[in-house]
This record gives structure tokens, sequence and C-alpha cells, in this order.
């Protein structure tokens, strides 16, 4: 019997796609890139750990929202792998967006006590 997601999980998992693909969006990144990028983007709020990062791009490049790109830099060294956003990515962005202020919107209207 496969196991349900939480709420929270759900949530999280949301507000991570989401900040992927807001980060990309500034330009495409490798992963030691995007874990420091977002920590320091969100002040810490999206401090990430390789085991989180890896499945999330796998599951963003899996539904066609990244495009990948191995790069050799520096002679000698391994290639590392680059995320950018696909058409659908930057489609999927938008969404997630949109829904993310309504909600955001929402909430301090309610922790606040507006009406």
């Amino acid at each position: 019997m496969a196991r349900r997601p939480d709420a929270v999980s759900e949530l999280r998992r949301g507000a991570l796609e989401l900040a992927l693909l807001a980060f990309l969006d500034r330009g495409p990144s490798f992963s030691g890139a995007i874990l420091d990028g977002l920590a320091e983007a969100t002040n810490g709020g999206m401090a990430l750990t390789e085991g989180a990062l890896y499945p999330a791009l796998g599951r963003l490049e899996k539904n066609g929202m990244l495009e990948p790109e191995w790069r050799k830099e520096v002679e000698g060294r391994r290639a590392r792998k680059y995320y950018s956003l696909t058409d659908e990515g930057k489609e999927r962005l938008v969404q997630l967006s949109k829904a993310w202020a309504e909600l955001a919107d929402g909430m301090q209207k309610l922790i606040g006590g507006e009406d």
C-alpha cells in the first residue's frame, strides 16, 4: 500500500518546485550553485540538502520543465550538469507564481485579521 503524502509535504514540494523554477529563470545553473543561491535568496528559508535537491530536479526534468546540459568549464575537472528552464518550465513558473501570490495574499489577510 502506497503511503499518502501529508499536507505539509505537499506544500513543501510545491514551494520547492516554485523556488527552483524561479531561481533557474534567472539563468542556467548547476546543483551546488542552486543550493547556495536558494539559501541566500530566501534568507535560509530554502536551505536544502542534496538529498532534497536532486529528486526535485529529477522530477522537473522528467516532467519536461528543465533541460540539462553537461558543461566542462575547467580542464582537468569534471563536467557539471547545468539546468535551464524549458518553455514548459516557464509556463509552470507563471502558473505557480500566480497561485503562490493568491495564497500568500489570502494567508496575510488571515494572519493580519483583515476581512
